[in-house]
Formats: C-alpha cells, sequence, structure tokens
C-alpha cells in the first residue's frame, strides 16, 4: 500500500504518523519477500505496540477535541486492532516465529491502512477545517 493525500486527516502529525505505518508495512512486506521475515518480527511487532499506545491515544484526543462524530467508532477500532495484534504477539510467544502469521501480520496491517485510515480517519478533515475556518 501507498500513502496518498486521500488519506489525509487535516493533522500533520496525525498524517505523518499514518505515513510511517505505511512505510513500515511496505518495509517488512519487503522483509518477507527477501526471506528476513524471522530475523524482523519481533521488532515488528514491538513497533505496532508501541504506534498502537503512542498513535491512537494521539488521533483518539484530536477526535475528541474536533468534535468528530467518528470518534466513539474510532476508539471500538482502534480497541479491534490491539486485541488482534494481542493474538500475533500471543502467537508469538507461544509457538514462536511461523511464515503464515508473518504473513497474516502484513496483510493485517495493509487491510487496517486501507480500511480504518479510508473509512474512519478521514472523517477528521472537514472537521479541522471547520474549526480552522474553512468548509
Amino acid at each position: 500500500m501507498k500513502w496518498s493525500v486521500a488519506f489525509a486527516t487535516g493533522v500533520p502529525e496525525i498524517d505523518q504518523q499514518h505515513q510511517g505505518l505505511f512505510k513500515a508495512s511496505n518495509d517488512y512486506r519487503l522483509a518477507l519477500e527477501e526471506s528476513c521475515g524471522q530475523r524482523v518480527y519481533e521488532t515488528v511487532l514491538r513497533f505496532l505496540e508501541e504506534y498502537a499506545v503512542d498513535h491512537f491515544g494521539f488521533e483518539e484526543q484530536c477526535m475528541h477535541r474536533f468534535r468528530c462524530p467518528v470518534a466513539a467508532l474510532n476508539v471500538d477500532a482502534h480497541k479491534q486492532f490491539v486485541r488482534e495484534l494481542s493474538r500475533f504477539r500471543a502467537a508469538y510467544e507461544r509457538v514462536g516465529y511461523r511464515d503464515e502469521d508473518a504473513v497474516a501480520l502484513v496483510n493485517f496491517v495493509d487491510e487496517w491502512l486501507a480500511s480504518h485510515i479510508a473509512g474512519i480517519d478521514i472523517h477528521l478533515k472537514p472537521c479541522v477545517a471547520a474549526a480552522e475556518g474553512g468548509t
């Protein structure tokens, strides 16, 4: 997946964080294609866990501050992401690295990018514009 202005939220910090997630997903997919998935899997899990804490908290604050109508839906989606990520972590701790889990993880992140950012996060943009005196 590639970042596009269609994913912009109107909050530069959020957009930069999203771009970082796009890059991480693309880099991880390349690592899998180069048979380096096992070497970076733990790092990817840790990155996603930290991302979820830092980014989700900031984004939820912005949605609240700009009175975004999908703020509650966003919080629920974030909780679902964290639950799914916890399943990947638990499987890794239980059985170690498996190629099928690695592929499932990168597919999960890519689906998240397409469905969550394009389906929920972009609703922030008109709220930010309205708060700044735009449309």
